[in-house]
């Protein structure tokens, strides 16, 4: 079942409270486990369920389908990205480690 557009709004809003939050840009910043991506992800919003650390390689590749990016205060570059029929994907690159978050569908 994809994601509604509802829900996809979630990416955007997630985004827009990193970038007002110095204290959240910087403990991302020092992320390097999945399981603390997950805890820091779902204190700001509950609907994104799925994340993954993602490789360097993947996080920069050029995307199909660019929908937004920049650049947060501590230096975190971001993008959503829209997966070829499917859902939107936010990547991060942080100072430890790389993800990508999005919402898991049904």
């Amino acid at each position: 079942m994809p994601v509604s557009a509802e829900a996809e709004v979630a990416l955007p809003r997630f985004v827009e409270v990193v970038r007002q939050d110095e204290k959240l840009q910087n403990q991302l910043n020092e992320v390097d486990e999945i399981e603390t991506l997950r805890g820091l992800v779902q204190a700001v919003e509950p609907s994104l369920t799925g994340s993954a650390l993602i490789p360097l390689e993947q996080a920069t590749r050029s995307p199909k389908i660019l929908v937004d990016s920049g650049l947060t205060d501590q230096e975190i570059p971001w993008r959503l990205l829209r997966c070829t029929g499917g859902p939107l994907v936010l990547q991060m690159i942080c100072r430890k480690a790389n993800f990508a978050i999005w919402i898991e569908s049904c």
